[in-house]
């Protein structure tokens, strides 16, 4: 599954990408983003109503998105789509959308000592070169996991 989302949405672009989907963030205008969906043959995430009217009239896969909070959000992609997380696994890079191996902490420069010593687990991003490791962070993406995970079980419920 594979998703361009517009700009009004990058939190929710760089949360799918940390749950294992290829999600491409696109900025321009509204021509220039069905043009890309189109050119790449991806599913338009949106929250923009004139932009999915548009996407529709042109016959492009999209999903509207009219949520505030991103847990919903990403509750209802995940719901629509039968997606499972893939969190940490398949996780990709959320700045660049590349795809992360992991590595030994030890070969990797600007990892913290203790990430080290502690043998934690480490990736490196095989597009921008960045590296990740679990840090400190890693409780507050586990919260919003629960959080995404009360989100589905109420999405089910309403079906």
């Amino acid at each position: 599954m594979r998703f361009l989302a517009d700009e009004m949405i990058k939190k929710t672009a760089k949360w799918l990408r940390l749950l294992g989907y290829d999600t491409e963030f696109f900025t321009g205008n509204d021509t220039a983003v069905l043009n890309e969906a189109k050119r790449s043959g991806r599913i338009l995430l949106t929250k923009d109503e004139e932009l999915a009217e548009r996407a529709r009239a042109a016959g492009i896969p999209f999903l509207f998105l009219k949520q505030e909070r991103l847990e919903e959000d990403l509750a209802i992609i995940m719901d629509k789509y039968d997606l499972k997380m893939g969190f940490p696994e398949k996780t990709r890079c959320p700045e660049c959308n590349g795809e992360l191996e992991g590595k030994d902490c030890a070969s990797l420069e600007g990892i913290p000592d203790d990430v080290v010593a502690e043998k934690r687990r480490c990736w490196k991003c095989t597009g921008c070169g960045k590296n990740y490791w679990e840090g400190g962070h890693w409780k507050n993406i586990k919260k919003v996991l629960e959080k995404i995970e009360e989100q589905k079980i109420i999405l089910s419920k309403k079906k």
